[in-house]
C-alpha cells in the first residue's frame, strides 16, 4: 500500500524530498544543501614520479616544459626538492626528499590526469628562490620568492589549458646557501546537481 497516496499533496512532497535525502550518503547531502564544490587535490606535496634535472644556471634546455619532451633520460624523486641546511623552516630531513644542490637549476615534470569537469586548477608551493611553473607548455608564472617565501607559487592555470592528461613542469633557480622546491595541484569539483 503506499502511504504517501493518503497525504496532501504538500505533505507527500515533503516526504518524498525527506525519503530521498536519507537515502543519499552523509556528504553529498551536505553538499548539495550548501550548493559548494569539493576542491580536490590532484597532486600532492611530496609527491613521487617527478622526473628530474639538475644543471648549471646557464644551461638552457629547449623544450623541456612541453609534453612532447622526452625525459626517460632523467632521473625520478619525490618532492621536496632542496637541501638539509638553511634558515628556512623546510630545509630539514622530514621535508626534503630528493636533494637539490645549491648554485643549480632544477629542472621538474611531472605528468597529472585531471577530470572533464574540473575548475580553478591551482597550483600553489614554495621555491628558494625562484621558479618558472609551467602547465602544458604555457608559462603560468614566474615566482620571485627570495629566501623561500611561503606560497610564493599560487596561480590558477587558464581553463584553454586543460587536457585531461597535464604536464607540470618548474625550473626552479637557487642563489646559494640553501634550496627548496615543493607543489601541488588542486582543482575545483563542481557540486552535483541532485
Amino acid at each position: 500500500m503506499n502511504r504517501l497516496r493518503h497525504l496532501p499533496a504538500g505533505l507527500a512532497a515533503g516526504a518524498l524530498v525527506a525519503a530521498m535525502a536519507l537515502a543519499v550518503p552523509a556528504a553529498t547531502a551536505a553538499q548539495a544543501a550548501s550548493g559548494r564544490a569539493n576542491v580536490v587535490t590532484a597532486l600532492d606535496y611530496n609527491s613521487t614520479g617527478w622526473a628530474y634535472l639538475q644543471v648549471p644556471a646557464s644551461t638552457q634546455v629547449a623544450g623541456f616544459a612541453e609534453p612532447g619532451f622526452d625525459d626517460s633520460a632523467w632521473q625520478r624523486g619525490q618532492a621536496g626538492f632542496g637541501t638539509t641546511n638553511g634558515t628556512c623552516s623546510w630545509n630539514n630531513q622530514t621535508n626534503v626528499k630528493t636533494p637539490w644542490a645549491v648554485n643549480t637549476d632544477i629542472l621538474v615534470r611531472h605528468w597529472l590526469h585531471l577530470p572533464r569537469d574540473a575548475q580553478a586548477v591551482r597550483i600553489q608551493g614554495t621555491v628558494d628562490n625562484d621558479a618558472q611553473v609551467y602547465f602544458n607548455g604555457h608559462l603560468v608564472q614566474s615566482a620571485k620568492s627570495g629566501k623561500c617565501a611561503a606560497g610564493a607559487i599560487d596561480v590558477v592555470v587558464p581553463a584553454t589549458y586543460l587536457d585531461c592528461c597535464n604536464l607540470l613542469a618548474v625550473r626552479g633557480h637557487d642563489y646559494g646557501a640553501a634550496a627548496y622546491l615543493n607543489l601541488r595541484v588542486t582543482y575545483v569539483k563542481p557540486a552535483q546537481a541532485f
